[in-house]
């Protein structure tokens, strides 16, 4: 009987430490280090902010295992409902607007441009900024709506895809980690670490001003959101004592990986970034195959990342919905109907944010008449990247959004503590990691907005002016403030009009079994159950 309760809780510990990988090691590191070097400009410096906001993070997720048992039992586990059970429902319902309206469109926006980005980079002709405006909104918005039918009407079949998706996300990831250090190249020309900068770049281990710490926040963060929604495993978890230390575990495991993980691009990638260490891997920039392999690849990931961000779209809404942070006229909002929604948000932020990346002249771009040798555009692979621009910005930027709303959680979290206001199971450590993260917290979200405004790195040099591309971050950022704001005061004014008679405590229908929006956590959970009914029979 012991022996097969031991074998229960280890494999549940186990479903769980390789749920919390799946779920945050995702898109962030093939996306976002190259970003990262460019903003720190000393891989060291980016190292160290690797290891500094994963201790952070670590210890704001035992914060969020307390936060998060307040809803073990009902309710569901979205920020939106621990803002309300925490704080109250107005910061509830305009944490959820900002989260649906502003957030997931930026993300979704990434995921899906780079997926065009990257099939255009595979077939490396020299397409007219005319023309690729119109592949991105066709192409684009056609993988959005797919997407979404998939999430609505073949949930199941959608599942299985992520879980699938899981495997083809990591082989990449495992096979650009051990090639990085392998193809260590000391001359300088084809490894971040020692080439000094290319494509108009410069980097180097020997630029330490205390400035360039303050930069890469905003990519950082991008790479581990989604973490704090594992907290809320728990509710589901058959042996409750084996929920922390899994978490803590998982969330180590992913730290010490990420870490190792920019290393091994710095060492041995031109640029930081996966898709330049495969095309090194597979013959250099001057072979097709390899250029056309590379893009292939990371068009993959991109899909299944835009797949997955749908969903989370999709049933965070619904759930915001049934925990009454968003107005219903009718008090309910089903799949069909929360997926229509993000659609329609979907195409107007995504045509918006790629437009204006193709059409608008800022520094290394000109603008819709951009063109190979006109200007400064010196080859094939500038003219087509530069478009997504604006999206890659915006999207790093509303991850620093979305952590005011993560930090503002932890601090009621500890505010609770004293007042008693919300009943919770007391972890261990809490007051001591609760005040260290969400001061840290604090820093990385301020300094991950300010440095797309002020580039660290120009200020570094003395140039304190702000960018083009920080003044268009931030027009673009207070654009989108003032909607999340226009858009909550007129659910308000419907709130009051048409108020919920039964108050704002609980959910509309508690009976409702909103799925989680970590799809992977389901079918690893039925996984299990299914495994130890057999074993049973």
């Amino acid at each position: 009987m012991n022996t097969k309760k031991t074998k229960t809780k280890t494999f549940e510990f186990l479903t769980l430490f390789v749920m919390v990988i799946g779920t945050v090691i995702g898109s962030g590191i093939y996306m976002k280090n190259s970003e990262l070097l460019n903003q720190t400009n000393n891989p060291i410096i980016a190292l160290i902010l690797w290891s500094f906001v994963g201790v952070i993070c670590i210890m704001s997720m035992i914060v969020f295992i307390e936060i998060s048992s307040s809803t073990k039992h009902f309710g569901n586990g979205t920020l939106g409902n621990w803002a309300k059970i925490f704080i109250n429902r107005k910061t509830a319902s305009f944490f959820s607007i900002m989260y649906g309206w502003v957030y997931i469109p930026s993300t979704q926006s990434v995921f899906v441009a780079g997926a065009v980005n990257y099939l255009l980079l595979a077939i490396g002709a020299p397409i007219t900024p005319y023309q690729q405006l119109l592949i991105y909104l066709v192409v684009g918005i056609s993988i959005f709506i797919t997407c979404t039918i998939l999430s609505i009407y073949k949930r199941f079949i959608n599942r299985k895809i992520q879980v699938v998706g899981i495997l083809i996300k990591f082989l990449p990831l495992l096979i650009a980690f051990i090639a990085g250090f392998i193809l260590i190249d000391k001359t300088g020309g084809t490894s971040a670490w020692w080439n000094g900068g290319i494509d108009k770049n410069t980097w180097g281990t020997n630029e330490w001003s205390p400035i360039l710490f303050l930069g890469g926040f905003g990519g950082i963060l991008f790479a581990f959101d989604g973490y704090v929604y594992i907290a809320n495993a728990q509710k589901t978890a058959t042996n409750k004592d084996v929920v922390p230390k899994a978490l803590f575990a998982g969330m180590i495991f992913v730290a010490i990986f990420y870490v190792l993980m920019a290393l091994s691009l710095f060492m041995g990638s031109p640029d930081g970034s996966i898709v330049k260490l495969l095309e090194k891997m597979l013959g250099g920039k001057e072979s097709a195959a390899a250029r056309i392999i590379s893009n292939l690849i990371l068009m993959s990931i991109c899909l299944l990342g835009s797949n997955i961000f749908v969903d989370i779209a999709i049933v965070d809404l619904a759930s915001d919905a049934n925990n009454k942070t968003i107005y219903t006229k009718k008090r309910s909002m089903n799949y069909k109907e929360a997926g229509f929604i993000q659609l329609i948000i979907f195409i107007v932020a995504y045509t918006f944010l790629i437009t204006i990346g193709i059409s608008t002249t800022r520094d290394g771009w000109d603008g819709i008449g951009s063109a190979v040798g006109s200007g400064s555009i010196e080859n094939v692979e500038e003219l087509l990247n530069r478009p997504t621009d604006y999206i890659n910005w915006f999207s790093s930027g509303t991850s620093a959004l979305v952590f005011i709303m993560v930090l503002a959680v932890m601090v009621a979290g500890v505010v609770n503590r004293f007042t008693k206001k919300v009943k919770v199971e007391q972890t261990k450590l809490f007051m001591v990691c609760g005040i260290i993260s969400s001061l840290f917290m604090a820093i990385f979200i301020f300094f991950g907005i300010f440095a797309f405004i002020w580039e660290p790195k120009n200020i570094a040099k003395g140039d304190w002016g702000i960018t083009q591309s920080g003044m268009w971050f931030l027009i673009i950022l207070v654009v989108s403030l003032t909607i999340n704001v226009i858009v909550f005061l007129i659910q308000e004014y419907k709130f009051k009009k048409d108020p919920y008679l039964d108050g704002w405590d609980g959910e509309i229908n508690p009976n409702i079994e909103i799925e989680d929006s970590i799809s992977i956590k389901t079918d690893l959970i039925y996984l299990k159950n299914k495994v130890f009914k057999r074993k049973e029979n």
